[in-house]
């Protein structure tokens, strides 16, 4: 990126990366959205049309490096177990609130960007909800 930078810089957009979390911590964007089935919500995340195109997740997030190793779905009755999980019992109630009515929760790793600048969005299928520091 380095290189593309110094070469065509005026030309790309300049969003900065994230501080690191803490140590001892990472930081998880949260998307929610509503798929008629789970095959169709992982299928959204993880399968690329054909070797030269990304999955429709990295595509819909065209101003970020997406490696889905760094993704995770949940979907239907597995979503409130998820944000248990993740979410602080204090913000519970507001995160369940704002997914009312979508029936998948994917999770996207502060280490999916690789370290690069990005910048994060709803996409035609899901909705960011923002980022969440959880201990590791």
């Amino acid at each position: 990126m380095g290189i593309l930078r110094a070469l065509f810089g005026w030309m790309m957009p300049q969003s900065p990366t994230a501080p690191p979390p803490p140590a001892g911590s990472d930081r998880l964007h949260l998307f929610a959205g509503h798929f008629p089935s789970e095959e169709t919500a992982m299928s959204y995340c993880y399968d690329a049309p054909d070797t030269n195109h990304p999955e429709p997740l990295t595509r819909d997030l065209a101003d970020a490096y997406v490696d889905t190793n760094f993704v995770e779905v949940a979907f239907g009755e597995r979503v409130p177990f998820a944000l248990r999980m993740i979410i602080p019992a204090a913000d519970l109630d507001d995160i369940s609130d704002q997914i009312s009515g979508d029936n998948t929760l994917v999770m996207i790793s502060e280490s999916a960007f690789g370290g690069m600048p990005y910048t994060l969005n709803d996409t035609p299928a899901l909705r960011y909800l923002g980022a969440y520091t959880i201990s590791s």
